[in-house]
């Protein structure tokens, strides 16, 4: 059954869809859109201008307009990540990161992207999908059962994760001071019994939404696989605590 996962806000709309007539309920606004589609299984097909496109399991495919997009048909039992975007920028531009050198690429029409970078972590890995500048990022995560990410909080980045697979206790709901010292909000977060007042277990599916500002971790009672849309802020991230003494920010390494 389609659904929506994001609540309305201003960055994207992050949907899942198994219907062909649940595609681009937006298209009849005034805005026009940047829209992205994930394949998660399946095949879906459309018309883009005056093309047809294939988009198989596991590829990714960017739109530059919403209003070039025609005849979406999905075969059966397909499963699809629509995310959309207000579209705010002559240019919609993807960033590629190569072993942590960034480039910017200019999509003019439409990409469809096979191939998917992975980023190693301590805990498990990401697959980022796509980055899109100005817009927004689809990353699939894998955590190793037993694991958890850093106790963090992001200052600009909002983001909406899509548990699939497995079972977490999530930390979530505890929102910061951004203005105030880091040594204080740090402090003050320490000082938290954030098991007790913060936590709730969760088993696939299950959707949650971190803004800035929020604190969270993610502890894998199972193997743990989320799809997560976000701003394009990848590098923001605020490390309170971490089991590796990773700093905050870009860590390079992992990139390689």
């Amino acid at each position: 059954m389609s659904e929506v996962l994001s609540t309305k806000n201003p960055f994207y709309n992050y949907k899942v869809i198994d219907n062909s007539s649940d595609f681009l309920k937006d298209k009849t606004g005034e805005n026009d859109l940047v829209v992205s589609y994930y394949v998660f299984s399946g095949e879906l097909n459309l018309k883009y201008q005056d093309q047809q496109l294939q988009i198989l399991e596991n590829e990714f495919i960017i739109l530059s307009s919403v209003k070039d997009i025609s005849q979406i048909k999905i075969t059966p039992n397909t499963k699809i990540f629509e995310i959309s975007s207000i579209k705010k920028t002559k240019e919609v531009i993807e960033i590629v990161d190569d072993n942590g050198v960034r480039n910017e690429n200019v999509i003019r029409d439409f990409k469809i992207i096979k191939n998917h970078k992975k980023v190693i972590k301590p805990w498990g890995h990401e697959v980022w999908i796509i980055w899109l500048k100005d817009y927004h990022v689809l990353k699939r995560i894998f955590m190793k059962k037993g694991n958890k990410c850093s106790l963090q909080y992001h200052e600009e980045k909002y983001e909406t994760n899509y548990l699939i697979d497995g079972k977490a206790k999530i930390i979530k709901g505890l929102h910061i001071d951004l203005k105030e010292e880091k040594n204080k909000t740090f402090d003050k977060i320490l000082r938290e019994d954030l098991h007790k007042n913060y936590s709730v277990v969760s088993q696939a599916p299950y959707v949650f939404t971190n803004i800035p500002g929020e604190v969270h971790r993610v502890y894998s009672e199972e193997d743990y696989i989320a799809y997560e849309v976000s701003t394009p802020q990848l590098d923001d991230v605020v490390r309170v605590q971490d089991d590796s003494k990773r700093p905050s920010g870009l860590i390079k390494s992992e990139h390689n």
